[in-house]
Formats: structure tokens, C-alpha cells, sequence
């Protein structure tokens, strides 16, 4: 019996090892058009979500994105009746949607690239990296500080795009980059590590702005795009003494805790998440230590704001408590976790309040327009 029982946790650790690593895996599949359009009445639109149990839950602002290309661009307030939504449309880009239409949720909001969601003029530029050249925006601006961004797994450059329109107010040059195993990026392994060798990519953008002029950098990265900022530092790149300040959204600093945190909700019991955790390092190259940014909290020197949702369930807050801790005690950090919203869903909530966090935070370090 006690050996069929150690079979058993061993078949549950190996089966819960295949499932983390399938959520390492980029790209990820793309979510499926699960909105039903029901109306469009004037500035008014009205769906059912097929599939509320998935994808993004409709708070906040969002867009809706048609696969036609178009997009409906919505506010904030959303109202549910016999499972239909409504919502105020801002704006539309694109065809009205029609009775039937199939879409789904966006949560960057902006469309494309910075001259069709924000209508700023922009370079779309490659730079050279360890693995080769790297697709990234370049949104000119007055100031020799420049902004850059690195986005979360599986998302896009223009994630970045609602920190470009205040960096762009205020003056700053802003460069989003991606990194290896992007689209159009150069391939890796396949597996996000969470800044363990993607550090490499962001200490090249760097060099890279420095090339284009750049005096010195912001560096904002939003989810595993703020864990590949630590890891610059973490890693001593000597591109780190170009950096002012870092601005972190729903940062992912200690996905290992996360994924332990995680496999306990599904009431998986804790040795055998462990075991389950240890066997994915050994199938997939994950390396949890060095994924856990606790030991850069020594290495960041420069000042930081860091916004995380209460309402985060994909990286909690309280995955993250070490890492903030030692940051707050620090006393260089300054970390806000922000009432009711998700992750990277911190704008969508409070659109305003995350404008004037960041623009006050930018204003601080310096470096704007002349």
C-alpha cells in the first residue's frame, strides 16, 4: 500500500510539473472569441460572455477587439442583467460591431501601436542582442531620459503604451523592446524564465538607447517584464548605473512562491506541490532560486514605484510579501497595492489615479523635457 500511495504522488507531482511548464510555454495559445455582441444602441454596447469562467473578468475599463481588426473602446462602468453586460462606448475604431459578432476582452486597451492607440508618432526599429535583433518602438520626445519598457509573458509591446502616453507629457523619449521568444524576436528555449537570461536582452536595449542619445533610463516593466528588471540589477550589468528610477506594475518577483501558492488553491497538498515544483526544474530548466528577487532587493540603489492589485490572483500580493517587505525596509521603494484591481489592470481600474502615481513618480527622479 505505501508503495502504490508513493506511485500515486509521484503520477500527481509529475502531472502538476507538466501543467506549470505548459504556463512557462511561450508563446501561449490565443484566447478564444469568447464575447457574443448582442446590440449596439448609440454609444451604448451589450454582450454575453460565453465563458465567464475564463479569460478576463469585465471590470474596469477595456476594450473590445473584433476579429475583423476593429475596436470598441469602453468605459469603466459595466452593468449585468440576465447575463447580458452593458457598457458606454468612448470610442469605436473600426466598423460598428453587429448583432452576433464574436469578440473578446482587451485589457492593454490601446490598439496596434503608438500612432493608432495614442496618435504618436513612433520608429518600429530592431536592436542587437545576445541572440541577435529585437523588435522594438521608439516614441521620440524632447528629453535625453529615456523610458523603457518590458512587458509581461505573453503580452506585447504596446502593453507598454499607457506608460509611454505620461512619459510622453512629460518629455521623455520611450523605447518598449521585446525580448527572446517574442514574435519576431529571436527564438530561446521556448520557456519564460522570468529574468534568468532575459536580463541579457533589456542590458542590450539599453546600450541600444544610449546609442540613439539617451543620457541616462527609466526602466518599466510590468508582471515577469519587472522580474527581468531586477534581474539586471541583480545580475550587476554594468548598464544598471544609466538607470534613474524604476517604475514596476503587478510585478511577478517570486514566481516559484506564486506557483506553490497556486497548486495549494487547487488543493494540491503542499509536499506534493513541492515535489511536483522540483520535478518541473528537472524536466524544463526552470531554476526557482534565481527567479525569486528577494536577493536583488541589496542591488536596486535608485528609487522605485511599484503598483500592485489587491485583486491580483495570477501573482498575488502575497506571493510577493518578502520581496516587499525588503523593499519598504529598505526605504528607497515606494509601493502601493491598490484596492480592487487585477493584474496589470491597475490603469483600468483607476485610470486617472495610475496617470498621476507614475507622472508624480517621473517627476521626482527628473530627466523630462528641458
Amino acid at each position: 500500500m505505501v508503495a502504490i500511495a508513493a506511485v500515486g504522488c509521484l503520477a500527481v507531482a509529475w502531472i502538476i510539473g507538466a501543467r506549470v511548464a505548459d504556463g512557462f510555454a511561450v508563446p501561449q495559445p490565443p484566447r478564444p472569441d469568447d464575447l457574443e455582441i448582442v446590440a449596439v444602441e448609440g454609444d451604448i454596447i451589450r454582450y454575453r460572455d460565453t465563458r465567464p469562467d475564463v479569460g478576463l473578468a469585465d471590470v474596469g475599463r477595456l476594450a473590445i477587439k473584433l476579429p475583423g481588426g476593429g475596436w470598441v473602446y469602453t468605459a469603466d462602468e459595466v452593468s449585468t442583467q440576465d447575463g447580458v453586460s452593458t457598457r458606454k462606448i468612448e470610442k469605436l475604431d473600426g466598423p460598428t460591431p453587429k448583432t452576433g459578432d464574436r469578440a473578446q476582452f482587451d485589457l492593454m486597451y490601446f490598439p496596434a501601436d503608438p500612432q493608432r492607440g495614442l496618435g504618436l508618432e513612433y520608429e518600429q526599429v530592431s536592436f542587437p542582442g545576445p541572440l541577435g535583433d529585437y523588435p522594438a518602438w521608439v516614441v521620440p520626445g524632447p528629453g535625453s531620459t529615456w523610458l523603457i519598457y518590458t512587458h509581461g509573458r505573453g503580452s506585447t509591446l504596446r502593453e507598454g503604451l499607457r506608460v509611454v502616453e505620461v512619459a510622453h507629457r512629460m518629455g521623455h523619449p520611450a523605447l518598449l523592446i521585446s525580448y527572446r521568444n517574442d514574435e519576431g524576436a529571436p527564438r530561446g528555449d521556448g520557456m519564460a524564465k522570468f529574468g534568468f537570461d532575459e536580463w541579457e536582452d533589456l542590458e542590450a536595449a539599453i546600450a541600444y538607447a544610449k546609442m540613439r542619445g539617451a543620457a541616462d533610463v527609466i526602466l518599466a516593466g510590468g508582471s515577469m517584464g519587472a522580474a527581468i528588471t531586477l534581474s539586471l540589477f541583480e545580475h550587476g550589468s554594468a548598464q544598471a548605473s544609466a538607470v534613474r528610477g524604476l517604475f514596476l506594475d503587478s510585478p511577478a518577483l517570486d514566481i516559484g512562491r506564486q506557483t506553490r501558492f497556486a497548486a495549494e488553491a487547487m488543493g494540491v497538498p503542499g509536499v506534493i506541490a513541492g515535489f511536483g515544483l522540483v520535478l518541473t526544474s528537472w524536466r524544463f530548466g526552470l531554476d526557482w532560486e534565481a527567479m525569486d528577487y528577494l536577493s536583488a532587493v541589496d542591488d536596486v540603489k535608485v528609487p522605485m514605484l511599484v503598483l500592485h492589485g489587491a485583486a491580483d490572483s495570477l501573482i498575488t500580493v502575497e506571493s510577493n510579501r518578502p520581496v516587499f517587505e525588503a523593499f519598504m525596509k529598505q526605504g528607497n521603494a515606494t509601493i502601493e497595492i491598490v484596492p480592487g484591481a487585477q493584474h496589470l489592470g491597475i490603469w483600468n481600474r483607476d485610470r486617472a489615479g495610475f496617470e498621476a502615481r507614475v507622472g508624480q513618480f517621473l517627476a521626482k527622479i527628473g530627466g523630462g523635457a528641458p
